[in-house]
């Protein structure tokens, strides 16, 4: 993408996600005021799926690591491991890992359709990125 890596970095964090995914709106748990790092609790809201709650497992920004887990109950569970890195000058690469499981019947067929989609997901992210940060086109502004 065109940013620096330590530019890009933080657009991968509960609140950096508001600049750039629609409906994003992260309420946090703990603390109470928002931020980025370890222990850092938060719940969205997923359409049709109702409340996902997320857990900042690791915040590395000097490496460009950061890890999440998200449980939306009797659905589905995931562990998210993001890695930004530079590729060039002022320019950096994103890595996402979604490793995801099914806690219901219900949600096979959804955590399947979501490994198959991923790299269209991941295209998606990558578009908005450039649209909403690096273009500077407001959300909704479509």
């Amino acid at each position: 993408m065109a940013l620096s890596a330590e530019e890009a970095f933080p657009l991968f964090s509960a609140e950096g996600e508001r600049r750039w995914v629609a409906g994003w709106n992260p309420s946090y748990l703990h603390p109470v005021e928002p931020g980025a790092g370890e222990g850092v609790v938060f719940q969205t809201v997923k359409k049709d799926l109702g409340t996902a709650t997320w857990v900042q497992t690791r915040h590395e920004p000097g490496a460009g690591l950061a890890s999440f887990v998200c449980i939306v109950p009797d659905h589905h569970a995931a562990m998210v491991d993001v890695g930004v890195t530079p590729d060039g000058e002022n320019r950096s690469r994103a890595s996402v890992r979604y490793r995801m499981t099914s806690l219901s019947l219900d949600a096979d067929d959804f955590v399947r359709a979501f490994a198959e989609a991923f790299e269209d997901f991941m295209a998606h992210w990558a578009e908005a990125i450039q649209r909403h940060i690096v273009d500077g086109v407001p959300l909704g502004g479509e």
